[in-house]
């Protein structure tokens, strides 16, 4: 009888537990990995062994947490409405999540990634790069750092975001060079329509490499490039 009180007080604790973590990672409200391709690298901010791991859909991301991608690769994170989108060839790392005060803030070391942000404090959502740093006011942007260059840009998909202090509506975007503070302003509208990439585009791209960060999402649109493998999950979440 002894024994199995033991056992039972042992399955009931295990239990406990097991709800607890649970009831605990509920309550942070982590952004969750729903898609990946190719290889995707983590660093987990709480593994006190600072090995990196390959990241799976399922993973949560965490504060301090550092994603590294391969050539071709890519990884999807959702929060309730909010998309992160995480390029290939990108170094990202989250600087701080909180559901609960609404305020988040992720760094592009180099690389790109795009957002749709839902759920969170207008402004409250920033992503910096080494040059420039974007606050939301409205719900979709991409940001880039092009190491070539030493140039960090953003563009808008939708609604209005503010880079370095200036505020830009879709179709536009602003980007900064390093070692300097002039912003430069770009307008895409003509580039990129709801059809994908124009000619106007594949243009353009010839001044602005960074341009091809698009391709991915944007297909081209009377023209051909098949250096890029298109976003299979963008628009449909």
């Amino acid at each position: 009888m002894f024994v199995r009180r033991i056992m039972s007080l042992r399955i009931l604790l295990t239990l406990s537990s097991i709800l607890l973590t649970c009831v605990s990672l509920s309550a942070e409200e982590f952004a969750v990995a729903t898609f990946t391709r190719g290889k995707v690298s983590f660093l987990s901010s709480t593994d006190s062994s600072k090995l990196w791991k390959t990241l799976k859909v399922n993973d949560i991301l965490k504060v301090g947490d550092r994603i590294k991608t391969g050539n071709g690769s890519k990884v999807d994170f959702l929060f309730k409405e909010t998309e992160i989108r995480i390029q290939p060839n990108t170094d990202f790392t989250l600087k701080e999540w909180s559901s609960e005060n609404k305020v988040a803030k992720a760094y592009v070391e180099k690389g790109a990634a795009w957002f749709r942000v839902s759920n969170f404090k207008k402004g409250n959502f920033e992503v910096s790069t080494p040059t420039t740093t974007a606050g939301v006011r409205g719900t979709a942007f991409g940001v880039f750092y092009e190491e070539k260059e030493k140039k960090g840009y953003t563009c808008v998909c939708e609604g209005l975001v503010n880079i370095n202090g200036s505020e830009f509506s879709k179709g536009t975007g602003g980007a900064v060079k390093l070692g300097t503070t002039e912003l430069e302003k770009n307008d895409y509208k003509e580039l990129i329509t709801k059809d994908g990439a124009t000619i106007k585009f594949k243009e353009k791209r010839k001044d602005n490499p960074m341009l091809s960060r698009c391709l991915p999402c944007h297909k081209p649109v009377g023209w051909e490039d098949n250096s890029f493998t298109p976003d299979e999950t963008y628009g449909k979440k």
